[in-house]
């Protein structure tokens, strides 16, 4: 299974319960028996680390255990995994990890909440789960829309507005409120996660889309160019011979002003392209393909000059290198698109 679907398939569960204890404090002049001094207790109880508060209005493990509900259906909507089986593959995964999961997120929640740290050190998992789900960079500007439900008055709902960079725009996470016997509200699911982890994801998927055409666009162009100055390398060859100093001479010019060039303007060229984090690895291998086929053009240059053997070997190993790790890159590519 695909590690980036491995990591995603716990990520962000625990992030909803830090969106909720960690959203800010927005004060409300409200009677102790409504939805939203709820939501401001909550608040107020994680900035004076009060955890014994904070869980009598929110049932952790309601959250927990319906947002990874809403998790596994959103990653199992997706596009990519377009084969029932690999949809199920899934399912299955995400069933055999949710027991010890739900576990160590709960206590980063017992962490965060007591101390205001998520500890991130000890909680490692956590953080990167939290970086799949996009929530470690969400801002939760407001809360907003809280009222109760018309249909039912001991349910309660209460937007947290996210703004999630991935996403350039606002993202209502809607949570859901429950009023027991006590008449006291708890938060006890948020209702939406499914949808957010949708848009997250095929807002990634559209930015590693933007990036592959982008990078395929300049490694297209210039490898065209490439072609060009290799049939001028061949012209040079068929009126000439290696063994003349006017021919290297016109050989070790077209090295350096277009072979070279070429590869040095190539990178920069991706080098300045904006790289989505999942794009990374394919990136650098760009970028490492750039450098060899720079250093293989100084050996090819340098060999014109000196005729020594060891030089042109070690040019034609790097070329070699180049074209191998080409081949990588163009299957990272085709895995990527899909």
């Amino acid at each position: 299974m695909d590690k980036r679907i491995k990591m995603a398939a716990g990520a962000g569960v625990a992030a909803l319960a830090l969106v909720v204890a960690g959203g800010g404090y927005y004060h409300f002049h409200v009677s102790n028996d409504t939805p939203e001094f709820a939501i401001k207790t909550i608040q107020q109880s994680v900035e004076d680390h009060d955890a014994k508060t904070f869980y009598r209005f929110v049932d952790v493990d309601k959250v927990l255990d319906s947002s990874y509900d809403g998790l596994v259906e959103g990653l199992t909507s997706m596009e990519t995994l377009s084969s029932p089986d690999a949809k199920e593959t899934l399912k299955e995964f995400t069933q055999v990890l949710r027991g010890p999961l739900l576990l160590t997120l709960k206590a980063a929640i017992d962490s965060y909440v007591a101390t205001g740290d998520l500890k991130a050190e000890e909680n490692i998992g956590v953080v990167e789960l939290l970086e799949r789900t996009g929530l470690n960079d969400a801002e939760v500007r407001d809360v907003k829309n809280i009222q109760i439900n018309d249909a039912n008055k001991n349910e309660a709902f209460a937007d947290v507005i996210l703004f999630q960079p991935e996403l350039n725009k606002e993202f209502p996470l809607q949570l859901i409120l429950a009023r027991g016997a006590d008449k006291q509200w708890q938060v006890v699911r948020v209702q939406n996660f499914r949808e957010y982890v949708e848009d997250v994801m095929a807002a990634r998927q559209a930015n590693i889309n933007d990036y592959l055409a982008k990078a395929g666009e300049i490694n297209a162009r210039h490898e065209a160019k490439v072609r060009e100055a290799e049939q001028k390398y061949g012209m040079i060859l068929t009126v000439g011979s290696l063994s003349q100093k006017k021919t290297r001479d016109e050989l070790k010019a077209l090295i350096d002003d277009e072979f070279k060039k070429d590869w040095e303007e190539r990178k920069q060229e991706l080098f300045s392209l904006p790289v989505p984090k999942d794009a990374q690895p394919l990136h650098n291998l760009y970028m490492r393909i750039c450098d060899l086929a720079i250093e293989s053009a100084n050996d090819y240059s340098k060999w014109m000059d000196d005729n020594n053997a060891a030089t042109i070997k070690s040019a034609e190993e790097k070329i070699h290198q180049v074209q191998a790790l080409m081949e990588d890159a163009a299957t990272l590519a085709k895995r990527m698109a899909s």
